[in-house]
């Protein structure tokens, strides 16, 4: 594993261990789908609830891959090991998630999240509003600046090429 994905590990660990004790555990993603409920006023949603069962979804399939030891608990060792086939299976296994998360955003249903929504889910997981806010801008900036082949996602803020 790459030296920038051993990053991108550390940064999703640090932001799925809510509670900070080290380990990923159900109650870090009940802690943090209350925490996105409460913070896009969604707690009892019909919207809130599929973002909540898809986080709990995403739980059960992570434990079910990387608790090599099966205590409940992932360490950092397990995650690491277990991401890469998370990383495989994104669709089945990560893609409802963030669906769910971009559906909670979309606040009325146009299929569009606005700026302020955006902000709101991601700082909400533990994204820093600044950078959150960011997040859009550097996309915008990629679009016009990158050169790489076209299949890369900075290529996608206006649709396929």
């Amino acid at each position: 594993m790459g030296a920038l994905l051993d990053q991108k590990y550390e940064k999703l660990f640090s932001l799925l261990d809510v509670n900070g004790d080290g380990v990923i555990a159900e109650e870090d993603f009940e802690l943090m789908a209350a925490r996105v409920l409460t913070a896009s006023s969604e707690e009892r949603t019909a919207k809130g609830e599929k973002y909540a069962d898809a986080m709990m979804n995403y739980w059960r399939a992570l434990r079910e891959t990387a608790d090599a030891d099966g205590d409940g608990r992932i360490d950092k060792g397990e995650f690491r090991q277990a991401l890469r086939q998370v990383s495989v299976n994104f669709d089945t296994l990560v893609g409802p998630l963030y669906q769910a998360g971009f559906h909670l955003a979309d606040r009325d249903d146009d299929g569009l999240v606005g700026r302020e929504d955006f902000v709101t889910v991601l700082a909400a997981i533990g994204v820093p509003a600044a950078e959150a806010g960011a997040t859009l801008m550097t996309s915008a900036a990629q679009y016009y600046r990158n050169e790489e082949p076209a299949g890369t996602p900075s290529h996608l803020l206006f649709g396929a090429l």
